[in-house]
């Protein structure tokens, strides 16, 4: 592995691009990220819908790896809304595949996808070879891994369904942190759904060891599954703060956040089974192992 030192992030400005790039260059490794607004030193230039990119860089690229994609969570899912958010997950991965013929050393590519794609079933615990669901999250990941299978003879190539990060950096853990920090802490919805989560840490180790192992095929990026309730009152407990108030109700959500809700109210439980096979341990495996170490004393 020691020749395969350049790595290009799309998507590298974000929650997991940043934490992976500090780890890749702790290892060593030099990183690029494309970006629309390539300032800063590192940065390269690309429009995926104008299909422009800054190529001086590309000859150099061993490893590519895909977390593009409009936020998910920070705006109500018009139906103008939701084509952005697809969009800007198939049109980015499908210009990197056209790209790939300017990397004439790529190694290997690593597609983001998400883990909410499988149906809404509470009885079930759900692995890579179920089926898509029928709702909007199912279509949009989908869509999303169709666009990656264009690496099909480019390169090997893998496809992470990634799970709700917990870091204490920004994404989903700001939100749950935000009305129990007022000292609202409480369920959201009844409070008994199942959220699948991944720590960051042990997601960069994920990426880095598919690479290592040169794993094909799609894997659930999942470390443990946790309801709502123990999860809320679980970081309460980290930030010492109360945790009594009634469970918020389902159509209060519903109410402000939309079709967006189902983010927050959908009850899914995921299999790691798969990776676990594969030799992948996880650091963080239960949720209190995480959370002691995103609420250091």
């Amino acid at each position: 592995m020691e020749e395969l030192k350049t790595v290009l992030i799309a998507g590298g400005s974000g929650l997991i691009g940043k934490q992976l790039t500090k780890v890749f260059k702790e290892r060593g490794y030099r990183v690029y990220k494309l970006s629309r607004n390539a300032r800063k030193q590192g940065h390269v230039q690309w429009n995926p819908k104008t299909k422009q990119v800054d190529e001086k860089y590309l000859s150099r690229v061993n490893i590519l790896i895909n977390l593009a994609g409009a936020n998910i969570g920070n705006r109500n899912w018009t139906e103008k809304r939701k084509k952005e958010l697809i969009d800007s997950r198939v049109e980015s991965t499908e210009f990197l595949s056209e790209l790939a013929s300017k990397m004439p050393h790529l190694y290997y590519y690593v597609g983001a996808s998400g883990v909410n794609c499988y149906e809404m079933d509470a009885e079930r615990v759900f692995s890579e070879e179920d089926a898509y669901g029928a709702d909007f999250l199912s279509v949009l990941v989908k869509d999303w891994e169709k666009a990656s299978d264009r690496f099909d003879g480019i390169c090997p190539y893998v496809k992470l369904r990634i799970a709700m990060v917990l870091s204490n950096r920004g994404g989903s853990m700001n939100a749950m942190k935000r009305p129990i920090n007022f000292g609202l802490g409480s369920p959201i919805g009844t409070g008994t759904q199942y959220h699948p989560w991944i720590h960051i840490d042990d997601l960069c180790r994920m990426i880095l060891f598919a690479i290592e192992q040169k794993l094909e095929g799609t894997y659930n990026a999942v470390a443990h599954c946790d309801t709502n309730q123990t999860m809320m009152k679980g970081i309460a407990k980290y930030m010492k703060r109360p945790f009594f108030f009634p469970a918020v109700p389902s159509f209060v959500l519903k109410f402000f956040l939309g079709e967006r809700a189902m983010l927050v109210l959908s009850d899914l439980r995921v299999s790691n089974d798969k990776i676990v096979n594969a030799g992948f341990s996880f650091k963080y495996d239960q949720l209190n192992k995480a959370l002691k170490a995103l609420f250091p004393k």
